[in-house]
């Protein structure tokens, strides 16, 4: 711990300042050679460009039979431009479990794939895979039940689609950087831009490791989850273009997957539910990229001494009142290890500031609290704590008149359901309610403008409808809660594209 390994890669930039992509046809499947009545998914080209390979899900031939949750198959193509049967890889890559595969390293000869053991590569020797070997990737930790990612061209980067620390919503983009010395770093979220309340899945970087092609379900568009391709402005992977949907000759009404395609390539591949043998087939439309490849001439590992505390790393924040930008002093300030539970605490300054030691750990849920604020509870991963870089965390005064916003109070969309984890933001507005007995709220419902007036209208009031439930059955007098929802007439951003329109969709509270 007494020293930090930095890599500095001198890179040729060849690639134009913004890829471009063009899209000649519709879909049109691979075949009943590839495709089946089962569930298809997770595609990845060969480096060659003339094999296939994918995870079939509940097929009688795979290692654990109709049970199996998916086996990594593969097709190639042949003379004709058709493709052979697929074949299942075999237990040397497959076990009874989830199995994908994420892509190759070391020009094709090694295979990195997942499953719910973690992250593995496997070589080919004469032919033949050989038993996968587990490649540790610190504090990777997914979630949810869903977990698609890919790797760079050049095996430099990895990005994950999952559900982890410091999500937007359920699932997220993460990327995790090889470094100089054989090592990954852990899971870095890609930021607001690309991800979502909602889920983003089966990332694509393409060889010129800007431009990355996604899933996503909560931006609109002209099915469940649609593609869209965003491009990276800079070295820090959170700022990005705004996300491009592909267009109706790649998105239907069904649900799209797993976009990818080689920079030479005629075509792109992807998974696609519409007009499909199974849940989902491998579909391919004719492309024209313009992707030129990110060359690295050469990379340099310096090693830097420091002297720190051994096993603890330092994490500084200031806590200020959101509207007048002043300092808190006094604010109490929780973190709770993730999976250890240890506990850290720390006060406020009169400058708002606090410092803490942490000991490494998969992340941190931070609780910070002040008597005349509603609290703030959030999520700090591992990267944020070594950052080096002191936070700002903003609490809303609970002075008369304010309104909050619950910004991690989602709903299913069109409905008046809440998301899971949308619980954790009204127990803060329970608990602030239970300790000022004298507050009162009054509940606003919004929508954006998208559809009809009275259905917004409606559908805002039974959103309002459900908070006020959930706070009454956590113990709040329901005297005590008024509301009223507006549906889309009182925007406070733009409603003219799907990431401003997002902010639109909230309710929020004022103190009486």
């Amino acid at each position: 711990m007494n020293k930090i390994i930095l890599l500095f890669s001198f890179i040729l930039f060849t690639s134009p300042l913004f890829a471009q992509i063009e899209i000649f046809s519709k879909q049109t499947s691979l075949g009943s050679n590839v495709n089946s009545p089962y569930y298809e998914s997770n595609v990845v080209i060969s480096p060659d460009g003339k094999r296939v390979f994918f995870t079939r899900k509940n097929h009688p031939q795979n290692v654990g039979g109709k049970d199996d949750e998916g086996d990594v198959w593969v097709s190639e193509m042949t003379s004709s431009g058709g493709w052979t049967d697929a074949v299942n890889l075999g237990e040397s890559l497959n076990d009874k479990s989830a199995n994908r595969i994420l892509g190759f390293m070391d020009h094709g000869k090694a295979m990195l794939l997942h499953s719910p053991k973690g992250i593995s590569f496997a070589y080919n020797y004469n032919g033949k895979w050989l038993k996968p070997t587990e490649i540790e990737i610190p504090y990777f930790k997914n979630k949810s039940n869903h977990v698609s990612g890919c790797i760079s061209s050049d095996g430099r980067y990895l990005l994950f689609g999952m559900e982890s620390h410091g999500t937007y919503g359920v699932e997220d983009l993460y990327m995790c950087k090889l470094k100089g010395d054989g090592d990954w770093t852990s899971p870095k979220n890609l930021g607001a831009m690309v991800n979502s309340p909602f889920q983003e899945m089966t990332p694509f970087l393409a060889a010129d490791n800007k431009t990355m092609f996604f899933a996503s379900n909560g931006r609109g568009g002209e099915g469940s989850f649609d593609i869209f391709m965003a491009q990276r402005l800079d070295d820090t992977w959170l700022n990005w273009t705004e996300p491009v949907n592909l267009g109706s000759k790649v998105n239907t009404k069904g649900q799209e997957l797993s976009f990818v395609f080689r920079e030479e390539a005629e075509y792109a591949y992807l998974v696609s539910t519409q007009n499909s043998d199974g849940y989902g087939d491998l579909k391919r439309v004719k492309i024209k990229p313009d992707i030129v490849p990110e060359v690295v001439i050469e990379d340099t590992v310096l090693i830097v001494e420091e002297k720190v505390i051994p096993g603890l790393i330092k994490f500084s924040g200031v806590i200020l009142d959101k509207k007048t930008k002043k300092a808190v002093e006094g604010a109490r300030v929780e973190f709770v290890s993730d999976p250890e539970g240890i506990v850290y605490n720390a006060i406020s300054d009169n400058t708002g500031r606090f410092d803490v030691q942490l000991k490494e750990s998969l992340g941190f849920e931070t609780k910070i609290q002040s008597s005349e604020y509603l609290s703030l509870k959030q999520l700090v991963t591992i990267e944020d704590v070594k950052d080096d870089v002191t936070d700002e965390f903003l609490l809303e005064p609970l002075t008369k008149g304010n309104t909050i916003e619950l910004q991690h109070v989602l709903f299913e969309q069109g409905k008046p359901v809440l998301v899971q984890g949308s619980e954790r933001e009204l127990d803060l507005v329970v608990e602030m309610m239970k300790e000022h007995q004298d507050i009162n709220i009054f509940l606003a419902g919004h929508t954006d403008n998208q559809g009809k007036a009275a259905l917004n209208l409606k559908l805002s009031y039974d959103r309002v409808e459900t908070v006020k439930k959930y706070l009454v059955l956590n113990g709040i007098q329901e005297g005590r809660i008024s509301g009223q929802g507006y549906g889309g007439t009182k925007p406070i951003a733009s409603n003219d594209n799907v990431i401003s329109r997002r902010r639109n969709r909230r309710v929020e509270f004022t103190i009486q």
